[in-house]
């Protein structure tokens, strides 16, 4: 029940960046609201507009929601990561080609390769710092342990 409400906590937050990255998007690589192409594709402005907006939030819910992995304790940190690597980056091809964002599969795979080194940077400094949790952790045992004369 706890990892629900986080989900749609999460999912709401996500949604809310998902707007707000999309547009941006849009933006950086065309410099307009939403591309041309998907303008084309959908026969106004106004259509464009929504499917863009529809789309970048359904897929800030699916970056963000499944963050959650992070949170089941039974799955190793680099399998967490790894799955929810493959959450962000499967959506992205099939969203930036619907979009317009990109329009050269080089192109995304230029991007998946900054996202790769993204997910790679997240798993280290969580590695680091629940190494470094674990060794608090078992210097505060040792102690415990000296402390009680066991």
């Amino acid at each position: 029940m706890r990892l629900l409400a986080s989900f749609w906590k999460r999912a709401g937050i996500g949604f809310l960046f998902g707007l707000f990255i999309g547009n941006l998007i849009a933006w950086f690589t065309g410099g307009v609201i939403v591309s041309p192409i998907l303008v084309e594709r959908m026969g106004s402005e106004a259509a464009a507009i929504v499917v863009q907006t529809l789309c970048s939030g359904i897929y800030g819910v699916i970056t963000m929601g499944g963050t959650l992995l992070y949170d089941v304790e039974r799955l190793p940190l680099a399998l967490a990561t790894a799955l929810h690597c493959l959450l962000v980056i499967g959506p992205y091809m099939p969203l930036a080609l619907l979009l317009g964002w990109e329009s050269e599969i080089s192109d995304i795979l230029i991007v998946w390769c900054f996202q790769l080194a993204a997910f790679f940077i997240i798993w280290l400094i969580m590695y680091l710092r629940y190494k470094a949790q674990v060794r608090e952790l078992n210097e505060l045992m040792k102690k415990d342990k000296g402390g009680n004369g066991t």
